[in-house]
């Protein structure tokens, strides 16, 4: 299995084991005496800070802010402003809360020379300062706007009324007067603005016409559209031209390769087409053919010295050289056609790029120029805009610049202190201290009462809690065996009543499920099992024949507390063949307990635990004894005990309070609920405050089995 997997799965499950509502009412009911207490002194304390914090006044006027529409301001940008009116109320409200507006008002009321506005040092003196003085008054201010309209509710707070009334009617005659030259002192700026924008934009303008004429006269556009369409007629004439070269090239270049190809044979020269349709290689042919024809009927007559003979081989001779002369003249006139041919193709193709750069040429003056218009174009355009700015800006500056400003309602001296309230704040320190008081004791709870949490996890996995059992007394930690008194005579009573109680639990268990066969575990490596097992081996033994085999072969204590010797043959001696059964065992004497050690320690004991032999020897010992306890290592640290628990009737795991955390506990329970195991319960070990009695339901299964 995925380790981090199961970890997940331990941790869902801690996470369900939590602390439910009716735990929570359990809680308060049992801490309610300390939590009324904490709630009456805490509410008491607060109610007492309330009561003495300084009484604060509050006056409120109402002032009306309704700027023109038609008023026009620029700030080195072109452009227009136009906000609705909760921007323009938003503007308002941050232009008053300004520092620069609020040095205003404290210059005006000497405010930085009233003690409620001044800094205190340590010595308790005050020291004048006017940034002090304007802090102070933002802080006390507050700006409402009043939904619907365009009117601002100025509230100001002070500790005297009279000094709350005055700031809040100072605040809008202020803010009006400090518009008013705002707005007049933007209108110059504009002018002045608008008049250098001018200045700067009619120099480009000229500029960007002068370049607009160089540019056509340097490339000589007089008629630009005319010279881009008479490229283009003659680029097209150029490629029909073309075509046609191309298309006489073409039978020029098959002509010259099948001469080519003839290798200088007249038959195959005469097959050419453009060579056969000669005329006059064609009478030369039939005259030779005649000859030749003639010439053979006289050689069959007349001998070859003959002068008929003679004349005739003379005739065919003189033809057969015309033939070849008219034939390599009429070769060299088509080679010399298809080199003009191809002279004119190169001449037609060279006309043609040059065309075509002249037309490209003309397409990037087309777009340089289109690019200088447009240039003019916006420039003026933008002049045009700036020079109608300017003559409204000049109109405007001579009219009354300023907003429909107005006073709706002047502050009252307030009679009655705003804050603090003390109502409210006795009533948030009573919520609060009632919250407080049951987080804490409930933090305290959960952490002092760990028992109890982990009671609730093993409830909710459906595991028993078997009993409680007490520090182990000092007298059995530190002597052995031999040295102490048995458990009945331990007059540690809590302590002894609690394995009587865990073996009344098991007793009454075995009615209903024979648990004969016990195996003792606990959760981790730090805790150890092994003296739980001790005393309940005991308690068991002082009732009925039992035996207790110490398992544990990794930290082997049991033999140790029955004062045997580290080197008894034990456990593993048996299930190596080494020693008897006789040789292993030792017997109490007073009770009918026998023990038998872990033996030779080894360094893998599962080795031994896993063997046939032991499964055999813990069936025949839960036959030949009534009850058999085997005790084993950690759960969590080592799979012993899960090797183990396939041969017991009943497994139970030991608890120590004190070092065990939760998700280690619920990690042991699941490891054993995965493997199988028959886990009886749990057994808290070092824990406090145990109450020996037994429950209602083993006295009564007790009482019956005595009877029986």
């Amino acid at each position: 299995m995925n380790v981090q997997h199961t970890k997940s799965r331990y941790q869902t499950q801690y996470q369900q084991g939590g602390f439910d509502f009716a735990d929570f009412l359990a809680f308060v009911w049992l801490k309610k005496w300390r939590i009324v207490l904490t709630i009456a002194v805490l509410t008491t304390l607060g109610s007492y800070y309330v009561k003495n914090l300084p009484k604060i006044y509050t006056a409120t006027s109402t002032i009306l802010l309704d700027e023109k529409s038609d008023t026009l301001t620029f700030s080195g940008n072109f452009g227009t402003m136009s906000q609705k009116e909760s921007d323009k109320l938003d503007t308002f409200i941050e232009f008053i809360r300004a520092r620069q507006f609020m040095a205003k008002i404290v210059d005006q009321l000497e405010l930085h020379k009233r003690v409620e506005f001044q800094k205190t040092l340590a010595n308790d003196s005050n020291v004048v300062d006017k940034q002090t003085a304007i802090t102070a008054l933002l802080r006390n201010l507050k700006l409402t706007k009043i939904a619907n309209t365009e009117m601002l509710k100025i509230s100001v707070e002070s500790r005297l009324a009279y000094t709350a009334a005055e700031v809040a009617n100072a605040i809008g005659p202020v803010f009006f007067e400090y518009q008013s030259q705002t707005h007049k002192r933007k209108a110059d700026e504009t002018t002045r603005w608008l008049d250098s924008q001018l200045t700067t934009l009619r120099s480009q303008l000229d500029y960007a016409e002068k370049e607009l004429e160089v540019f056509m006269q340097v490339n000589g556009l007089i008629d630009l559209e005319s010279q881009v369409e008479l490229a283009k007629t003659e680029i097209s004439k150029l490629i029909e031209h073309s075509l046609q070269l191309d298309k006489s090239m073409a039978a020029d270049r098959s002509t010259i390769t099948q001469i080519k190809a003839s290798q200088h044979d007249i038959q195959k020269l005469l097959q050419v087409p453009a060579i056969f349709s000669d005329t006059l290689l064609r009478e030369l042919s039939a005259k030779l053919i005649e000859k030749e024809l003639l010439f053979d009927q006289i050689s069959k007559r007349y001998k070859f010295k003959h002068h008929k003979y003679i004349a005739a081989k003379s005739a065919v001779e003189l033809l057969k050289e015309n033939f070849n002369f008219a034939l390599t003249q009429v070769i060299d006139g088509l080679q010399q056609t298809y080199e003009s041919t191809l002279s004119r193709q190169n001449e037609l193709a060279k006309q043609m790029q040059d065309s075509r750069l002249k037309h490209t040429a003309l397409g990037q003056h087309e777009m340089e120029l289109a690019t200088l218009r447009r240039k003019v174009i916006a420039m003026q355009q933008l002049y045009d805009v700036f020079l109608s700015r300017l003559q409204e800006a000049e109109i405007l500056q001579d009219l009354d610049s300023g907003g429909e400003f107005a006073i709706v309602d002047y502050a009252e001296v307030p009679e009655f202190p705003s804050k603090p309230k003390v109502l409210l704040g006795m009533s948030f320190s009573f919520i609060l201290a009632s919250i407080f008081s049951v987080g804490f004791w409930l933090l305290l709870h959960l952490i002092a009462d760990k028992k109890t949490r982990f009671k609730q996890l093993l409830l909710r996995q459906g595991v028993a809690v078997l009993a409680e059992i007490p520090k182990v007394p000092k007298a059995k930690k530190t002597a052995p065996k031999s040295s102490v008194n048995k458990l009945s005579l331990i007059k540690d009573f809590v302590y002894a009543e609690a394995f009587r109680t865990l073996r009344s639990e098991l007793v009454v268990r075995s009615d209903d499920t024979p648990t004969r066969i016990i195996a003792i575990t606990s959760v981790a490596k730090e805790q150890d099992a092994s003296m739980v097992a001790i005393e309940l081996a005991e308690s068991f033994g002082h009732l009925e024949k039992s035996i207790l085999i110490d398992a544990n072969m990794r930290a082997p204590i049991v033999g140790l507390h029955f004062g045997m010797s580290t080197k008894a043959a034990g456990l593993s001696d048996f299930i190596n063949r080494q020693a008897t059964f006789s040789q292993c065992v030792v017997r109490e004497r007073g009770n009918q307990l026998a023990v038998m050690p872990s033996g030779t320690g080894t360094s893998d004991p599962l080795i031994y635990l896993s063997k046939p032999r032991f499964g055999d020897f813990v069936k025949k010992l839960g036959v030949l004894y009534e009850r058999l306890i085997i005790n084993t290592p950690p759960v969590n640290s080592f799979s012993d005990a899960l090797v183990v628990a396939k041969l017991v009737d009943g497994i139970i795991l030991v608890c120590d309070i004190e070092k065990t955390d939760s998700l280690a506990l619920i990690e042991a329970v699941q490891r054993l609920q995965d493997a199988g195991a028959p886990l009886l319960g749990v057994v808290f070990d070092r824990s406090k405050n145990v109450n020996p009695r037994f429950s209602q339901r083993q006295t009564k299964a007790l009482s019956a089995k005595k009877a029986s």
